[in-house]
């Protein structure tokens, strides 16, 4: 009894009571402020791709920020000079810094990424060589599948400097003969454009004319549209059906010929 009795006068006990108080009160509060945070998130937008990461990366920086001011403050009631200890954090701070440039650098430019909506997880992008759909995102890298390869690329984010994303169309060109009627091909591409306009997977197929005329052929083009992910099987595809169609309509893809005149 005396021991419960001297309890409230115990500063040990008082601080310890102190300390559980405030961690407990914190706990409570974050898990509210989480929860009604993502069912805010969830409600406007859902969490998926670029949104998704940035929810994910803003609770975890504000996470460790209550955590580290949860913890002075428990120092401070625990009698801990937290003056001190913030002046030595800082230099440590510095030297931790220098050490992970790197990841810093990488972390920039994904907080970068993510507020100017470069990208999201399901886009198609061109990085460099590689063509390919952004399977995962985070703060330090960003994964890349390639369409051709299937191969995956991890690039670290503060390397991606230049990233196109790619859109739904693609041009095909192809080359004539210039002894071909030119009327006759306008009428033999459009039946092409037709028929490729009806194939699995083809939004629509555009015959575009005359594009340029190169030093042994006319160049004629083909837009279609499509997803960019299917881009590579089906432009296969449709180069089939055009190389068969010109040949069944008995129009000539020329190569390049180099005459030699002896003298």
């Amino acid at each position: 009894m005396e021991f419960l009795e001297t309890l409230p006068e115990n500063k040990l006990f008082l601080r310890t009571a102190k300390s559980l108080g405030l961690i407990i009160a914190v706990w409570i509060g974050w898990t509210i402020f989480k929860s009604a945070y993502e069912r805010f998130i969830t409600k406007r937008e859902g969490l998926r791709g670029a949104t998704g990461t940035f929810t994910t990366a803003a609770l975890g920086i504000i996470r460790v920020a209550v955590m580290l001011l949860t913890a002075i403050a428990v120092l401070q009631i625990n009698g801990v000079n937290v003056t001190s200890l913030v002046a030595g954090l800082g230099i440590v701070s510095v030297i931790v810094g220098l050490a992970l440039q790197d990841m810093l650098k990488d972390v920039i430019m994904g907080i970068h990424i993510l507020s100017d909506n470069f990208f999201r997880v399901g886009d198609v992008v061109k990085y460099g060589d590689i063509e390919g759909t952004v399977v995962d995102f985070n703060l330090h890298t960003t994964k890349i599948r390639s369409i051709d390869t299937r191969d995956v690329m991890v690039v670290c984010n503060r390397c991606i400097d230049t990233v196109v994303k790619r859109s739904t169309m693609t041009d095909i060109d192809i080359g004539l003969s210039y002894e071909d009627d030119y009327r006759r091909v306008n009428e033999v591409m459009k039946g092409i454009c037709a028929r490729i306009g009806g194939m699995e997977g083809i939004d629509r197929c555009e015959y575009k004319g005359t594009q340029d005329f190169g030093e042994s052929a006319v160049i004629y083009r083909v837009r279609i549209f499509c997803r960019p992910e299917q881009r590579p099987e089906l432009r296969r595809c449709c180069l089939r059906l055009i190389q068969y169609e010109l040949t069944r309509a008995g129009l000539r893809i020329p190569y390049q010929q180099i005459d030699v005149h002896s003298v």
